[in-house]
């Protein structure tokens, strides 16, 4: 049967690039070329001497694997009003909800790190249109702050303003800022500090 026949040289073929990638160092790539190997061979398995292909079992483990899927996202359980963002005691606080842990985490942004960062935004959209990736972000305020801040905060302080409705998410591929985020985000600092 020829879709046997390419199936095979194809794993054939994979074995070959696996080795190579193995020599190389590349486990990456061997790592990838292994799980397509294993399922081509799964896919061989599933069909028949007579060329007939089992499909059922497919299709099962298919309907399986999205019914696993679907459970995971019912199980969330996640409160109503997370996450959300409170400014205490001179810190930005993000209270989340913890899937695995079925409860309430806090990550915690210093009032310092904050303006860091909302500086650090104001300086990009100054210097181009973006969108601006948190990689990004991150490298900028790290190269204009002698104190490293860490990446979480960045995060957290991201979140928040996108909360608050101070930027704007353009799909994956990072944040429209305004020029003036480092203002409207010293604003909601105090009236968030003033509750």
């Amino acid at each position: 049967m020829k879709v046997l026949d390419i199936l095979k040289k194809a794993e054939e073929e994979l074995r070959e690039v696996i080795a190579e990638a193995a020599r190389a160092g590349d486990y990456r790539n061997v790592d990838i070329g292994r799980i397509v190997a294993v399922n081509i061979k799964e896919i061989c398995e599933r069909i028949s001497r007579d060329g007939q292909i089992l499909l059922r079992p497919i299709i099962e483990d298919a309907k399986a694997k999205n019914k696993k899927k679907r459970k995971k996202t019912y199980k969330r359980n996640k409160p109503e009003g997370l996450p959300r963002f409170e400014v205490l005691n001179g810190s930005l606080f993000k209270i989340g909800w913890s899937r695995k842990q079925q409860s309430e985490y806090s990550h915690k942004v210093p009032h310092s790190a904050f303006e860091a960062i909302t500086d650090a935004m104001a300086k990009l959209a100054k210097e181009g249109k973006g969108p601006f990736a948190a990689e990004i972000v991150i490298e900028k305020m790290n190269s204009s702050t002698e104190d490293i801040v860490p990446a979480y905060q960045v995060y957290v302080v991201l979140a928040a303003l996108r909360e608050w409705d101070l930027i704007t998410q353009v799909g994956r591929e990072g944040y429209s800022i305004p020029i003036d985020i480092s203002e409207k985000a010293k604003d909601k600092w105090k009236d968030l500090a003033g509750k």
